[in-house]
């Protein structure tokens, strides 16, 4: 069996810390809120809305007691809507696209020991992705007229329709 399965290059890490993210464009601030963080990429609370492709600065503060900030270029790589069941807040997840290499280093080591967010959905079973990927192309089909075959029927109840 094929496995289509994509690892991620870095775990993220469950890290609270603050930030600032800027589109490039307009020069806006989008968010202020880590909600994960790698030393690939963040999650972000967003205060506006953004797409997925545009250009962002990342300003950040590294988890802990300095008062130590990092900067970064970035891309929108995902949006967090909030219309799935565990989304909590409209959010955007962001790849590094620049950052400097003894960045990404201290970054690294200062998130050794926190540890990686609690999943928002359920994990499936080895069945549930084959059944996904079986009937990934079906088509649900549901009558719109209701044929009457019945002979106790003499008359069409209210609202149903009868050919």
């Amino acid at each position: 069996m094929l496995q289509t399965t994509v690892r991620r290059r870095a775990m993220r890490r469950a890290v609270r810390t603050r930030c600032q993210v800027v589109g490039t464009e307009e020069f806006r601030l989008l968010g202020e809120r880590v909600l994960d963080l790698s030393p690939r990429g963040m999650l972000v609370a967003c205060n506006r809305p953004t797409r997925v492709g545009d250009d962002m600065i990342v300003s950040f503060k590294l988890p802990g007691r300095d008062e130590v900030w990092l900067d970064a270029e970035a891309i929108v790589a995902r949006i967090i809507e909030g219309q799935r069941w565990g989304d909590t807040e409209y959010s955007a997840g962001l790849d590094f696209t620049y950052f400097e290499k003894t960045s990404r280093h201290a970054l690294l080591t200062q998130l050794a020991g926190f540890p990686p967010p609690v999943p928002k959905r359920r994990l499936r079973t080895a069945a549930q992705r084959v059944s996904e990927r079986y009937w990934s192309g079906a088509v649900l089909v549901r009558p719109i007229v209701t044929l009457l075959d019945d002979a106790r029927w003499k008359h069409a109840p209210r609202g149903v329709f009868s050919a």
